[in-house]
């Protein structure tokens, strides 16, 4: 990742971050006044915004840092890092607003309504709708990026089912609110642990897709000079792949030749968004003829 794409990335996440912690205020304020169950477990999603913003921010510029003595691979595993103790805490979270959901039903507790309910769901609709389409738009390569255009989609979404909870409540019907309550934070437990995962794929070094290496290796056997590619070794490094192959060259080319072969095809890899690392193996040719000559 190049700084300046760092630099607006991090910037994106912190501003989301930002909005986020304004929301947790508005929303436990809500809850706290009008015990509304909604209103907390919409707080809760929104506190889990703020720490996910803030890890993102952080594992962002990690991730961002070039190779040194110490991280020869890189930081690409900082993200997925990160993802993991957000997702350890959704799961906190979810057991939280679940909790309270579920103890407002069963003593019947009423939550009063008002018009700053309203104007704080919508707040929210608002603000995440806005979040998503500038992350959509500036994270077409990133999968952070991408990761908070998708978050910031179903937020808009539960915050609806908030509204819609609110007005249940205005029209006669105050135990809606906790009952919309339930699959809210059942949403948050389970995008945590999508979220765990998603990560653990990536941290255990899980190999993509074969479609993505049959592609991968098409692109080195189209390097001119390539013969062949007998071996190939594709895993996720934290968001990136490192690439191990082995190609075959003609015989009788001369080792700087076939150097240069080989670099061509780490080059080309190297170009596509996905793969952060490649080592390439040569191998030449042998002829028969002089096989049995010798």
């Amino acid at each position: 990742m190049t700084p300046p794409k760092a630099q607006v990335q991090r910037r994106i996440a912190l501003v989301t971050g930002i909005g986020s912690g304004a929301l947790v205020l508005a929303l436990f304020g809500a809850y706290v006044v009008f015990g509304s169950q909604l209103a907390l477990a919409q707080a809760a999603d929104s506190t889990l915004d703020v720490i996910t913003a803030s890890i993102l921010a952080y594992v962002i510029g990690v991730a961002a840092q070039p190779e040194d003595h110490e991280h020869p691979f890189g930081h690409s595993r900082a993200e997925p890092i990160g993802a993991l103790i957000t997702a350890v805490i959704a799961g906190v979270l979810a057991i939280e607003v679940l909790r309270s959901a579920i103890g407002a039903l069963w003593f019947g507790e009423v939550a009063r309504t008002d018009v700053t309910l309203l104007l704080a769901f919508a707040a929210k609709v608002v603000f995440k709708s806005l979040v998503f389409w500038v992350a959509r738009a500036r994270g077409r390569e990133s999968p952070a990026l991408q990761a908070l255009a998708i978050d910031a989609r179903n937020d808009v979404l539960l915050s609806t089912v908030a509204i819609v909870g609110y007005f249940g409540a205005r029209a006669g019907y105050p135990a809606v609110d906790a009952w919309l309550a339930l699959p809210v934070g059942l949403w948050i437990g389970a995008a945590g642990i999508a979220l765990l995962r998603e990560n653990l794929r990536l941290l255990m070094g899980e190999a993509p897709p074969p479609a993505r290496q049959a592609e991968l290796a098409r692109l080195i056997a189209e390097t001119p000079g390539v013969c062949d590619v007998r071996e190939l070794l594709v895993h996720h490094l934290g968001t990136v792949l490192d690439v191990r192959a082995t190609i075959l060259v003609a015989g009788d080319l001369t080792a700087r030749a076939a150097h240069d072969i080989g670099e061509a095809a780490r080059a080309r890899l190297l170009q596509e968004g996905d793969v952060g690392h490649v080592a390439i193996h040569i191998d030449a040719e042998v002829d028969p003829e002089a096989t049995e000559g010798a």
